[in-house]
């Protein structure tokens, strides 16, 4: 018999929410001056520091990207089943990693730019695995229509799942690029995370007051298994 239980979405959100905030916030910690003077403090802030500051940048608005991604991806939800959890947290632990292979691409392009090309492609690489297991994780829930609010037009699900589809596509190519020119790859990572950022076609986010409809599922709560408010008897004639 397999195992299923009722899985509030506030929880599964809640904890989501605080590893992208985890991620973002251990992006700052690579930002620091390795070996500080007393002469030439501009030098190390402005010239030997950059690479710093662009790992950070670009990471920064990938993580943001992914993050409003997920935010569409759980926006379309009812609840959640076990695997959905177990994809949830498979991407969770990569967007935490995210941090590693940014500290790894500004340090070798500070200290040795020659090798800038193979580091630019593992950072890459990593971005398309955390977009590829968010495409995964909505492939599973797209395919259990239990799962979904009713009511959502199909062409934004298709327009979610075809971003969804593409995005690591596209992070798989620029990793390629980088391979020959490492500053191509750096542009086209930030790039490919702006042009979504940027985007104002997609629809309005639904907002609290509309999530406490009964079809919405608030906390991930079947509205066909919520408990009926009392309803007081008859008064005599």
């Amino acid at each position: 018999m397999g195992y299923s239980c009722p899985v509030h979405l506030h929880r599964v959100e809640a904890l989501s929410d605080s590893t992208f905030a985890v991620a973002l916030t251990l992006l700052i910690f690579d930002v620091r001056v390795e070996r500080p003077r007393v002469n030439g403090v501009s030098h190390d802030l402005w010239f030997n520091e950059w690479p710093h500051y662009v790992g950070y940048l670009v990471s920064f608005v990938v993580i943001g990207m992914i993050w409003m991604n997920h935010h569409a991806v759980f926006r379309m939800l009812r609840r959640i089943d076990h695997a959905g959890m177990v994809l949830n947290l498979a991407l969770l632990g990569l967007v935490v990693f995210i941090p590693f292979p940014t500290q790894t691409l500004a340090t070798y392009l500070a200290a040795y730019p020659q090798r800038g090309d193979l580091v630019t492609s593992f950072y890459g690489l990593m971005l398309a695995a955390c977009t590829l297991m968010l495409a995964v994780l909505w492939h599973h829930l797209e395919r259990r229509p239990d799962l979904l609010r009713s009511g959502d037009d199909p062409t934004t699900l298709r327009h979610l799942t075809r971003r969804l589809y593409v995005t690591p596509l596209l992070y798989l190519a620029a990793a390629a690029l980088s391979l020959l020119d490492h500053w191509v790859g750096v542009v086209l990572y930030a790039a490919i995370a702006c042009g979504y950022l940027l985007h104002t076609g997609t629809r309005a986010f639904p907002s609290e007051a509309d999530e406490s409809t009964p079809d919405a599922g608030v906390g991930g709560v079947d509205p066909v298994e919520a408990v009926p408010a009392p309803t007081s008897p008859p008064t005599p004639a």
